[in-house]
């Protein structure tokens, strides 16, 4: 009986230690990239009880409680060595220590590809992008780093039996954006003729070595003049701290080798960003180059040191989806940049820039067409200074390469392509002055027009 009571006093005393602990050491930092919730209050701003309390509470204790991340990475721990298995949702345990975030799985086993109509749509949507940034006088380029898996699925832990598919989105995309006459970097092709792993362990992204690989050939496709650093002294540490390992084993992972170039640098902030990690961030005292935008993702991090050297003055952010009118009118810059990994593809179709739509002469329509095409016309929730008119066409009606057209009263503009058989155009509310708005959508393909749906909207309707 009296050692039935001491266990069970050692079983409550080990559930209470995470609560007890919470007055002495309670966890305050997390490798999630999200603010953690602060103690909730019994009252809300206006002075009403919170019917919440217990809810946010449970949520402060869930991420507080006293040996939260070493408990985390004890547990990691066990999985990763005895059933070789990731405790976490967003990673993968692989072969011989290798990570891989978990987003990336569909683009390895060939569950999410796109159609070739899908493809087509994010190749013409960036086309558009192309040619509104070259209209305004500036130089476009278009880099997509391949996910992890794209270029190591060797590592890749049981996945091989579930591949339906070895073609990846990255690999349709490249004869497309040529046909299409879209400048890209070619990264993919870059470094899948490397011998070497040019991507880290531990880590979703590239190596030290990796990052200026991919920076020449932005730069060269670009043909700019930089530096290209195959002089440069390199030396490799085990400081490197993953983003994956963070994620899996808190922080108590093992740090791997990562490759370090030493350099002098020359640009220097001039906002109050503080670190390669924030969204927004302007540089100067880079030289040769003159002005460029960029809009990146966490791939861009490494990047931006070596790029930011090579231009008078540059702006990084990575809003989504992009303002690119607004900044482009803002900062007229001589170069736009535009780097999303291969996992974020879909955004290009999901989200595409914002931009005033491309105005074009309209087609002669050949024919009229019912259809159940739809027309919705709305203030754009991003920017409240567009109107988005947006709708999806009849499956029939399409093709691979239909274009899609949206006339507004009297001006006929090029859409963009949503999805597979969606569009959308953004129009500054200024443009549009007669009412009720006349709407017509229309499609052209193999030099065809015919228009599909018509609508009439009163304003504010």
């Amino acid at each position: 009986m009296k050692k039935h009571l001491i266990f069970t006093i050692a079983c409550l005393a080990v559930c209470l230690l995470p609560f007890a602990g919470m007055a002495v050491r309670p966890t305050t930092t997390s490798t999630e990239n999200k603010a953690m919730s602060e103690f909730p209050g019994l009252k809300t701003k206006d002075g009403a009880w919170n019917s919440d309390f217990f809810q946010e509470f449970e949520e402060y204790f869930q991420e507080h409680f006293a040996f939260r991340n070493e408990l985390v990475y004890a547990d990691a721990k066990i999985q990763t060595s005895v059933f070789q298995v990731s405790n976490v949702d967003t990673v993968i345990y692989g072969t011989d220590g290798w990570l891989y975030y978990t987003s990336t799985l569909e683009d390895y086993l060939g569950t999410g590809r796109m159609s070739n109509r899908q493809i087509y749509n994010l190749v013409h949507n960036i086309s558009l992008v192309r040619q509104y940034v070259e209209e305004k006088g500036s130089d476009f380029l278009l880099a997509v780093p391949p996910n992890k898996n794209t270029l190591y699925g060797e590592h890749m832990p049981y996945y091989n039996s579930y591949i339906v598919d070895q073609v990846h989105n990255v690999d349709l995309l490249a004869p497309k954006l040529e046909e299409m006459g879209v400048p890209y970097a070619d990264l993919l092709g870059l470094f899948r003729n490397e011998d070497e792993e040019l991507y880290l362990k531990r880590d979703s992204h590239w190596n030290g070595k990796g990052a200026v690989l991919a920076y020449n050939c932005i730069m060269d496709a670009l043909e700019y003049d930089h530096e290209d650093y195959k002089d440069t002294s390199v030396t490799r540490a085990k400081e490197e701290d993953g983003d994956l390992n963070r994620m899996l084993y808190t922080f108590y992972g093992e740090k791997e080798l990562n490759y370090y170039y030493e350099t002098e640098q020359k640009h220097s902030y001039i906002n109050d960003a503080k670190s390669v990690e924030d969204v927004w961030i302007e540089t100067e005292g880079g030289t040769g180059n003159g002005t460029l935008l960029m809009f990146r993702d966490s791939f861009g991090n490494t990047l931006i040191p070596l790029l930011a050297d090579q231009f008078d003055k540059a702006w990084f952010t990575k809003e989504v989806p992009y303002g690119l009118e607004n900044l482009m009118e803002q900062y007229h810059p001589e170069t736009v940049l535009l780097e999303k990994v291969e996992r974020n593809l879909w955004e290009y179709i999901t989200m595409p820039p914002i931009i005033s739509a491309m105005e074009t002469e309209l087609p002669r329509i050949e024919e009229s067409l019912e259809s159940d095409t739809t027309i919705s016309m709305e203030s754009l929730d991003y920017d409240f200074n567009y109107y988005k008119i947006s709708g999806e066409l009849e499956e029939a009606i399409m093709k691979e390469e239909t274009d899609i057209f949206v006339k507004v009263n009297d001006v006929c503009y090029k859409a963009y392509h949503t999805g597979s058989n969606g569009y959308e155009i953004y129009v500054k509310k200024e443009k549009i002055q007669t009412w009720p708005a006349e709407l017509e959508a229309l499609t052209e393909d193999r030099g065809v027009c015919r228009s599909v749906q018509t609508k009439r909207i009163e304003k504010g309707e």
